[in-house]
């Protein structure tokens, strides 16, 4: 395991820490194409297995099936087993991904599976995409995605959470050149014609694996972008209706070597790829260092206000007397009675004097007391509440008040992948909308009650033409 720290503007900033890590379920044979499910992974294997015939390709390499293994704990895995004995054919099966809802998998597959050729295979059989349903605890009624061809092979299947659109590549003659990456949305129970990422992400070369993260950030693999070498894994946003330049990931993520299907979960925190930078494709593991903060509540914009009274007071109507309120922040207000807002915390001499209107001098006082104002406890995120795209907003949490431990570390989460630690930061977003920025404060990296966090809505608004 190694520890590694880079910058990446819209991705990871400078300060960000994670872990990079081989996973133990790696064997002398090749595992790729991991996918996050459950509390584990499914991924593709030309390991050997007691269930199926061997079968090899032309080149004599043995077929994938897909495999499923639970995560222990942090350094411990399950026995990895055959995810689906059902599915199970004497030819390539890998690259799954699978619905929020966990009742629909999509995988790539010979397309002419149920074909007895015999144990080497042809060099005219094609890939495709294949849709099963979970049925009573198994995969079940096995259909062909519509725009599987026979001439040319499509697969990597990335499917939305929601299952309404499926991101893959294909060989289309019409596309840039290899395999592109193409989109197809599910209209009740069809699926739209593919379409074409374009130029931004495509090349002539190989682009595969596609992986949508929060809807609008596609990752995917490619050789035709020029990187650190091989296979590449990068990034691309949709911003104002097109996919942005696509940008090469740093290291350790690319390698000179081939560095490919990278996935990671909902909060960014923990995700996979592969890489053959040891010999034989690996799956690898990288997981934040930052703490995990749960159950963050949205910070409570505290207003300092009072309402002043003093019971007792004379009617001074028919004199050339007043009464005046000095608040002790330099503001005095001519009232017996009224509500004032402070603009923060403090000490603060109150008095209610008696003024001579003729004069403007105090007769006497009638009343004088000390205030006190505190912050409530919370950590506290000082930021504007409007940005724009691609502008930097800063950051603070010195306003932050915690009483029950000292504050050593802060953390930031920014809502769009991105983390940052320090009392400060600066972050920009690269595409219009609102984020949940989560500000984390620990005291001591073990004891759990030394935490509190808080998060506060920011709106990204678009860059005026």
């Amino acid at each position: 395991m190694f520890i590694f720290l880079f910058g990446l503007q819209n991705l990871l900033t400078a300060q960000t820490y994670y872990e990079v890590e081989r996973l133990p379920i790696n064997t002398s044979f090749n595992e790729m194409a991991p996918f996050i499910y459950k509390n584990g992974i499914i991924f593709s294997s030309d390991r050997k297995n007691d269930v199926v015939v061997v079968t090899v390709d032309l080149q004599g390499n043995y077929l994938y099936n897909l495999y499923f293994t639970e995560k222990k704990n942090n350094r411990n895995w399950s026995r990895a087993n055959l995810l689906s004995k059902e599915l199970i054919n004497r030819y390539n099966q890998s690259s799954a991904s699978i619905t929020a809802d966990g009742s629909t998998l999509f995988y790539t597959a010979t397309t002419s599976a149920t074909e007895k050729i015999g144990d080497r295979l042809k060099d005219t059989l094609t890939n495709g995409i294949f849709i099963a349903s979970l049925n009573a605890g198994e995969w079940r009624s096995v259909t062909e995605f519509p725009y599987n061809n026979p001439a040319y092979d499509i697969g990597t299947p990335c499917i939305t959470p929601d299952g309404k659109r499926l991101y893959f590549a294909s060989r289309n003659p019409s596309g840039f050149g290899g395999y592109d990456i193409y989109f197809s949305d599910k209209n009740g129970n069809n699926w739209s014609f593919p379409v074409n990422l374009g130029p931004s992400i495509n090349t002539s070369e190989n682009e595969v694996y596609p992986f949508i993260f929060d809807n609008n950030r596609l990752y995917f693999s490619s050789r035709g972008h020029k990187g650190k070498g091989g296979m590449d894994i990068l990034y691309s946003d949709y911003v104002g209706g097109e996919w942005s330049h696509a940008i090469v990931m740093p290291e350790p993520f690319n390698s000179e070597f081939d560095d490919f299907t990278f996935v990671a979960n909902a909060s960014m925190d923990t995700g996979y790829f592969t890489s053959n930078r040891k010999g034989n494709d690996d799956i690898f593991r990288f997981v934040s260092t930052i703490p995990s903060f749960t159950d963050c509540k949205p910070q409570v914009i505290e207003e300092f206000c009072y309402f002043f009274e003093e019971t007792g007071t004379i009617n001074l109507d028919t004199t050339t007397l007043e009464y005046e309120w000095d608040l002790g922040d330099g503001t005095k207000i001519k009232a017996t009675a009224m509500e004032y807002c402070y603009k923060e915390p403090g000490f603060y001499l109150i008095q209610l004097n008696v003024i001579d209107t003729l004069t403007g001098t105090v007769t006497r006082n009638e009343t004088s007391y000390d205030l006190k104002i505190d912050r409530m406890e919370q950590a506290f995120i000082s930021a504007a509440d409007t940005a724009v795209v691609n502008e930097p907003v800063e950051f603070d949490a010195s306003i932050t008040n915690i009483k029950k431990f000292d504050v050593l570390n802060y953390y930031w989460d920014f809502g769009d992948g991105s983390f940052g630690t320090g009392i400060q930061n600066s972050h920009k977003f690269s595409k219009p909308g609102e984020y949940t920025v989560k500000l984390g404060v620990i005291g001591d990296e073990i004891d759990p009650k030394q935490k509190a966090c808080v998060t506060k809505l920011i709106v990204i608004l678009k860059k005026m033409e």
